[in-house]
């Protein structure tokens, strides 16, 4: 157990689940998939009924599902596709198709445009981008292992990064294609979460939770002790981070650690708002039959 540094309150969303996991928000809803489940689900952020969006919904990443006012965008590792589907519910549509499953990784929205990384028919990891609506996919960039994206009004940002070596980078690329830029080398990065003007994310080796400039290039070691599996987002004034069970944040400006809360499972997926942070902690073992969506709030 750690000790906790900073008390606010528990509310446990939602139990009895299986496996939930790419837990992502936007207005007053909760979206994520059920990997035992293979179910793509919602519930209002301040509790309530679970609605089921989409059957067959299968996931191998913790940033893979996002949305927007009308839909939810998420990627399939059942059939390598990146899909649309209402928030309300209804049919689901392709928007592209034949992606290597196993590169399926990090997806983004900006309310026209879907971005997603994968890897192209070589090894090579692409970052591409769809209309909303399908049709052409667009590569706009190549890395090593790209995973966990951000957009913005000019740019894609990307976490350039497998855990087990390669050339971690954190990227810079126009929304429409264009030339790369390094914001930050050497980075090991696990999510990537952003703000007007920084970018944020952690290391997974060292540890460390990093933020660098949307404009210029090098980084800035906030916290140390964000290393291991785990996810992470911003609000106004924290970061916050998980690290296995172990939910942490980080003033924004000033750097520091504190520890804020231990789930009972391992918590890989948060969401972020101005009022809250939202857990999706997974089952782990006989102890821990079932996952859960927890919501702490100050």
């Amino acid at each position: 157990m750690h000790a906790l540094s900073v008390l606010l309150h528990v509310t446990i969303l939602a139990s009895g689940l299986g496996q939930p996991f790419a837990l992502a928000g936007e207005g007053d809803t909760l979206f994520w998939i059920d990997a035992d489940a293979k179910q793509l689900l919602s519930m209002p952020k301040a509790g309530g009924a679970i609605t089921v969006l989409a059957t067959g919904a299968d996931t191998q990443s913790p940033w893979s599902v996002a949305a927007d006012a009308s839909y939810v965008y998420w990627l399939d590792a059942a059939d390598a596709t990146v899909r649309r589907t209402p928030r309300a519910g209804g049919a689901s549509v392709i928007l592209a198709t034949a992606q290597p499953s196993q590169g399926l990784a990090g997806i983004a929205t900006d309310g026209s445009y879907v971005y997603f990384s994968s890897y192209d028919g070589n090894g090579t990891g692409v970052v591409r981008r769809v209309s909303k609506w399908g049709g052409f996919v667009q590569t706009l960039a190549t890395g090593t292992n790209p995973t966990a994206l951000v957009v913005d009004s000019w740019f894609v940002y990307v976490a350039d990064a497998s855990v087990l070596g390669g050339n971690n980078t954190i990227l810079r690329v126009p929304k429409s294609g264009g030339a790369k830029v390094t914001i930050s080398s050497n980075e090991d990065a696990l999510g990537l979460a952003a703000d007007a003007n920084n970018l944020y994310w952690k290391r997974f080796w060292t540890g460390d939770v990093r933020r660098g400039s949307k404009w210029i290039a090098g980084a800035t070691t906030l916290a140390p002790n964000g290393g291991g599996w785990g996810d992470l987002g911003v609000d106004a004034t924290y970061v916050w981070w998980t690290t296995g069970p172990v939910l942490h944040r980080s003033n924004k400006l000033t750097g520091g650690e504190e520890v804020v809360y231990e789930a009972p499972s391992w918590a890989l997926s948060l969401e972020v708002d101005p009022s809250a942070v939202y857990l999706a902690t997974e089952r782990t073992s006989e102890e821990i039959p079932d996952g859960a969506i927890v919501k702490v709030t100050p």
